[in-house]
């Protein structure tokens, strides 16, 4: 988060592919309605503008719908934003906000709406203190001493679904426990000590067939380590499966893939060490001498090994230098091949952890969306041929129909940018203002427009049914209209890709979320509290004192 004064120039790589990041605006050189009084917040490019922290907490019941929301949708939409409440150190890190959760409860064709934050250890100790106590991201020799021993997480990227348990994730501690319909905050570590690790990952893959939860944490046992648990929840939360792996160096490894037999942890080409973390620097530094890297890791100790792997073994494969930042899905081929698809960028898309020299990616760097092929028979450290490029266009936020997790699926859902204008003019890129639906089967792509000046965020899938056509069902995202500082929620019909057939109005903005997901109504219903999500009213009898006589 560095300080500046005026607007400074800004790489393709800053404005679109750090994916977990608002686009950032340029920040004005003067406000002159403000008269130069400045306030205690650092003036930065993700605090600024329509990237202002939001701050809120309350509830909107039936908020304005245009057009009709299918009665058939119906669950919660959670999703969380990185927004910090106090603010910050001014020489952090754009994620490492507190978590804000915004939830979206879908009955009946309405749409009610609430805002809770997570209340971590760290959100109440700086609450109560009414200031900063905590420095960089993931470095507590910056925090102020008498908090250094706290937990730093600000449960910020993630919300998952499991074990009745909404799980507030962020990769550098486990899970807080949030109530889905209350939003309160019940707990940090829910699943106790049953694996050791001090971490738990924000994108733990759900397993549609076995009904279990594939997990991973890396810096499992501290700062710095290359230590990495994997392990399987079941239904109930108990530990099933537990395999300890290390990776080549400390690298960050932000999302996963699953198939029916194994795991493939994607790392990234940053490292981090336990002197720099002492001199206070930055947790990351990226480092051109590195390659991108697959950690593969059978699920199950009744895994069937492929020829030359040893039990309890693990193998990573390696590309070139380039940041694979999320994943689609996987599935397992003939001849020990494994098949994955992530957006790839072809330079550091987080130009906030620059490598020791402090070089910035270039400004024509490269994103795309692509296939890889892993081969398990290879030997361990191995480099992997050229991914085959599905899409080849800015794009972020892949997601497919989960039903289809583990198998070869067909269908796939993105933020992509769309240089037209509705006016036919050309939009400059300042970040993914579509949506698309890719078919693997015929190679064609849809496309919804969210609008000029208009972005738009990750996109979850609900099916219609729960045995509907793989991708037959509706997309809903978040939509930042920036001109007016205003969000909507869209509702997109499959069938019909390219508008929605219904827009949910926010009275204001909201920060862009990290990451959401969808849950069913018949899987909350089954936990109290189903009606204490927005403020409900008994019955009124009427009084008999207004100012007609009553018929």
């Amino acid at each position: 988060m560095a300080t500046q004064t005026k607007t400074a120039p800004v790489s393709a790589a800053e404005k679109l592919l750090a994916p977990d990041v608002p686009p950032a605006p340029s920040v004005p050189v003067s406000q002159p309605y403000l008269h130069g009084l400045t306030a205690s917040w650092p003036i930065a490019q993700d605090l600024t503008g329509s990237n202002s922290p939001c701050r809120l907490e309350g509830e909107i019941a039936d908020l304005v719908i245009h057009g009709i929301v299918p009665s058939a949708i119906a669950g919660t939409f959670y999703r969380v934003m990185c927004d910090p409440f106090i603010p910050p150190h001014p020489q952090n890190v754009p994620l490492d906000g507190d978590g804000h959760i915004s939830a979206f409860r879908f009955h009946n064709g309405r749409v009610d709406m609430k805002l809770r934050y997570v209340e971590t250890e760290r959100y109440i100790l700086e609450r109560r203190a009414n200031k900063a106590l905590f420095g960089l991201y993931r470095n507590p020799f910056t925090h102020h001493p008498c908090v250094r021993a706290a937990i730093d997480s600000t449960a910020n990227t993630n919300l998952v679904f499991w074990a009745d348990k909404l799980l507030a994730l962020k990769e550098g501690g486990l899970p807080y426990a949030v109530d889905p319909h209350t939003l309160d905050t019940q707990g940090y570590d829910p699943f106790g000590s049953q694996v050791k690790s001090k971490t738990f990952t924000a994108h733990p893959k759900v397993d549609p067939f076995t009904d279990e939860l594939v997990v991973f944490g890396y810096e499992a046992t501290g700062l710095a380590t290359q230590d990495i648990a994997t392990y399987t929840l079941d239904k109930q939360g108990r530990k099933i499966e537990e395999l300890w792996v290390k990776s080549p160096w400390c690298a960050p490894i932000h999302d996963c893939v699953i198939t029916e037999n194994w795991l493939v942890m994607v790392a990234w080409p940053f490292e981090s060490n336990i002197e720099r973390l002492r001199a206070k620097k930055q947790h990351w530094a990226w480092n051109y001498d590195l390659n991108a890297i697959f950690i593969v890791v059978p699920r199950r100790q009744s895994t069937i090994l492929p020829k030359g792997w040893k039990k309890g073994e693990s193998r990573y494969y390696e590309w070139k230098n380039c940041m694979n930042i999320h994943c689609g899905g996987a599935w397992e081929g003939q001849h020990g091949k494994i098949y994955l698809e992530t957006t790839r960028v072809h330079d550091n898309a987080f130009p906030f952890f620059p490598p020791d020299d402090g070089r910035m990616p270039s400004p024509e760097t490269k994103a795309d969306f692509v296939r890889w092929q892993l081969d398990l028979t290879s030997p361990n450290g191995s480099s992997i041929p050229d991914p085959e490029v599905v899409l080849d266009m800015p794009c972020e936020f892949p997601r497919i129909d989960e039903r289809f997790m583990t198998k070869k699926h067909n269908i796939v859902f993105l933020d992509v940018f769309l240089p037209e204008r509705s006016d036919s003019g050309k939009n400059i890129f300042q970040g993914l203002n579509a949506l698309a639906m890719h078919d693997h089967r015929t190679g064609k792509t849809r496309f919804f427009y969210a609008g000029d000046d208009s972005l738009v965020q990750e996109p979850i899938f609900i099916p219609r049914t729960k045995d509907a056509e793989e991708g037959d069902g509706w997309i809903i995202a978040m939509v930042e209209r920036k001109l007016e500082n205003r969000c909507d929620l869209v509702v997109i019909d499959t069938q019909e890709f390219e508008k929605p057939v219904a827009v949910v109005s926010l009275p204001f903005h909201l920060r862009t979320q990290i990451h959401g997901n969808w849950i069913d109504a018949e899987d909350l219903e089954k936990l109290e509290g189903q009606d204490d999500f927005v403020r409900r009213y008994a019955e009124v009898r009427i009084s008999g004192r207004g100012a007609l006589e009553p018929l």
